[in-house]
């Protein structure tokens, strides 16, 4: 990083800024969104079978991405050692508050999806994933909140798929 043309006193003041806020960001555990650990260690190794409503809609496609992700092999026998079944995900759409005109002003986004799980001999465990998000609605702005309401329910699906995974790992360890 090219540095402004000042005095050298002060830029190592700025570079001594720069390292100390650094070292700080690191030092409380700051990090990048989806920049951590993710994945599910405990599956690693096992063999999934992805039996879904909608093999090719988006919501599949991202537990197929977390599964591989946490070292899983995905596999169509009938005798892979976890068997998941995922429905179709629901997406929702609730006002929160309103304007004076009565327009909304604030949106609840809920996307929800319910699965069950089947290990082994052990009966089938049902379950449901739920991701709710909040957002301000500007009805003056209707292009840049539409791709904003796409944005977040792409955010939306691949926590979905994060939480269905990480909820097989506890349903595998617990």
């Amino acid at each position: 990083m090219k540095l402004p043309d000042v005095k050298p006193t002060a830029r190592a003041v700025i570079r001594l800024s720069l390292a100390v806020m650094c070292i700080v960001l690191v030092g409380c555990g700051f990090q990048l969104k989806g920049s951590g650990q993710t994945g599910a260690p405990e599956l690693a190794g096992m063999t999934v079978r992805l039996v879904s409503a909608q093999p090719r809609s988006e919501l599949t496609r991202e537990v197929t991405r977390e599964l591989t992700h946490s070292g899983t092999s995905l596999v169509d026998d009938a005798d892979a050692a976890i068997t998941l079944i995922l429905e179709a995900e629901q997406f929702t759409q609730r006002n929160v508050s309103l304007t004076a005109q009565a327009r909304a002003a604030e949106l609840e986004l809920t996307l929800s999806a319910a699965f069950t799980l089947t290990q082994g001999e052990q009966d089938p465990v049902d379950a449901r994933a739920v991701v709710s998000r909040q957002m301000l609605n500007d009805p003056r702005n209707v292009v840049g909140k539409t791709e904003e309401l796409r944005l977040l329910r792409e955010e939306m699906r691949r926590d979905l798929a994060a939480q269905i995974v990480r909820r097989i790992s506890y349903g595998i360890t617990g």
